[in-house]
């Protein structure tokens, strides 16, 4: 297939999407590149607008994935550093399920097996009383949520790991030095553990947060309409599959990017000097 063959303007065809109202922005700019394939008379947005939408979708899903993740991930990796062993035990456990289970796996175990855990409701599905009605009317009304909330627990078991690596490397002495001051535990972790461990663990954190937006694309299999999956029906519908990777390539690299850029000024804005990853 030669360059010329590629149409470049697929972007500006209508899209077999109907649940949004055309965007003045994508029709101007279709209007002034899209040539032939431009139909300022077709009902259904072009395939430029619904890409965006995509794209949109997929930013606040992983970053929501990412908040949930590093919440409960400091929660888990701390519990893996205390002296309680019910605490560590319990920490333990759930990085070793959710860390070592794929991603795709779990999606599918909080779509359908999950479900089938819960006491029997209302399904608006199914119009009948089955088991975690409640849940699947979730998934079917908002997948998004149950995608975000599956996403933030499997990143939540590698961010505990790097928050327990971090506060294993602290020295004892400034343990010690915090008890000495009368801290109690909480207010050790609080105010000498965590600020140092987590300057010494961001560039870890920071490659965390990309894995979430990369890993964000899964969440289509939840019927998650995010850049992945209307990239996805697009290539299907126009067949343009080198016009697509071309164009959307560079998104995933743009975004990548700017996430590294915002955690490295934000590494920058926290760091000490003797103390953290040693940014300067």
């Amino acid at each position: 297939m030669s360059v010329g063959s590629l149409n470049w303007t697929a972007y500006c065809l209508p899209s077999n999407e109907y649940a949004l109202d055309k965007a003045a922005w994508a029709e101007s700019v279709c209007q002034s590149i899209g040539g032939s394939s431009y139909s300022a008379f077709a009902d259904a947005p072009t395939w430029l607008q619904i890409l965006s939408s995509g794209v949109w979708t997929m930013l606040w899903t992983a970053l929501l994935a990412f908040i949930i993740a590093f919440v409960i991930g400091s929660l888990i990796g701390i519990m893996r550093t205390v002296p309680n062993k019910t605490l560590n035990f319990t920490g333990t456990c759930y990085v070793e399920l959710f860390r070592n289970i794929p991603l795709i796996v779990q999606l599918f175990f909080w779509a359908f097996v999950f479900p089938e855990l819960l006491p029997p409701s209302y399904s608006t599905g199914s119009a009948e009383i089955v088991n975690g009605g409640w849940w699947q009317n979730l998934l079917n009304d908002h997948p998004a949520s149950i995608g975000v909330f599956a996403l933030g627990l499997y990143t939540a078991a590698r961010v505990a790991e790097q928050v327990r690596a971090g506060i294993e490397t602290i020295p004892r002495g400034q343990k010690y030095a915090a008890y000495a001051l009368g801290f109690t535990q909480s207010q050790s972790y609080q105010y000498v553990i965590l600020p140092v461990a987590y300057r010494t663990i961001w560039p870890t954190i920071t490659s965390e947060s990309m894995n979430v937006f990369k890993n964000s694309a899964v969440l289509y299999a939840l019927s998650v309409l995010n850049f992945f999956a209307y990239t996805k029906t697009m290539r299907e519908e126009t067949s343009q599959d080198i016009v697509i990777l071309v164009l959307s390539t560079p998104v995933y690299l743009i975004i990548t990017y700017s996430i590294k850029y915002v955690m490295s000024w934000i590494e920058r804005r926290m760091s000490v000097p003797g103390l953290g990853s040693g940014v300067k």
